[in-house]
């Protein structure tokens, strides 16, 4: 059970409970109530990232905020950068509640375990590094158009002409890459509605609208 504390920091205690089961393990989810003399824990989740509990004292940062004159007109602090054991990096943040006087009673605060985020940076660098050819007619190997489908290769044309997959086309743009399709002879090869209803992430009622309005003359 949550302890005693300051009137209005009890409604927050569903809310650490709930910041710290949707943002997951890798959050530290603190309330303080700070409104006496003598700070504590109000509801803690996820303490092991720092190592507290719910006796641990105020941080040398917290107890700033509570003192010092030059942080009584922040109302929170975002992605600031902390230190958790073993060295650990953490991004963190704070938000500082106040009664009606703006008399500080409480301090809200997130620490989030970056390690998982600097791992996925380093693989996605690794995943996304490539070293050009050296050779004087290549530089990058091209599989493009090769299906040996026409269908196919007039979607794969497509694609690079609107320089996104086709499901990502605004409205505009998808009247506009069938007009371009039907002008190239697209819609007379065989399957090639079932292959762009796939593609382009809408059904065949609507591309078939589409394509009367096309060639009606009424697209707009």
């Amino acid at each position: 059970m949550p302890r005693e504390c300051h009137p209005l920091l009890k409604p927050l205690v569903p809310v650490v409970r709930l910041l710290g089961a949707m943002l997951g393990g890798d959050c530290e989810v603190v309330l303080h109530d700070v409104s006496g003399e003598v700070p504590f824990i109000v509801a803690i989740e996820n303490g092991n990232l720092s190592g507290r509990d719910i006796d641990a004292p105020l941080t040398d940062l917290g107890r700033f905020l509570v003192t010092s004159p030059e942080a009584e007109p922040v109302d929170f602090l975002a992605n600031y950068p902390s230190e958790g054991p073993g060295g650990r990096a953490m991004r963190s943040g704070v938000a500082m509640i106040r009664d009606g006087s703006r008399r500080l009673v409480g301090l809200l605060c997130l620490n989030f375990d970056m390690t998982k985020g600097f791992f996925l940076k380093d693989l996605g660098t690794f995943l996304t590094t490539v070293r050009p050819l050296s050779f004087s007619a290549f530089q990058s190997e091209d599989f493009r158009g090769i299906t040996g489908d026409p269908a196919l290769d007039l979607l794969e044309k497509a694609r690079q002409d609107f320089g996104k997959p086709l499901r990502y086309l605004d409205r505009e743009e998808r009247i506009a890459c069938i007009r371009r399709l039907e002008e190239q002879g697209f819609f007379q090869l065989k399957g090639a509605v079932s292959l762009l209803t796939k593609e382009i992430g809408k059904s065949r009622y609507t591309l078939y609208a589409d394509l009367r309005a096309i060639r009606s003359g009424k697209e707009e």
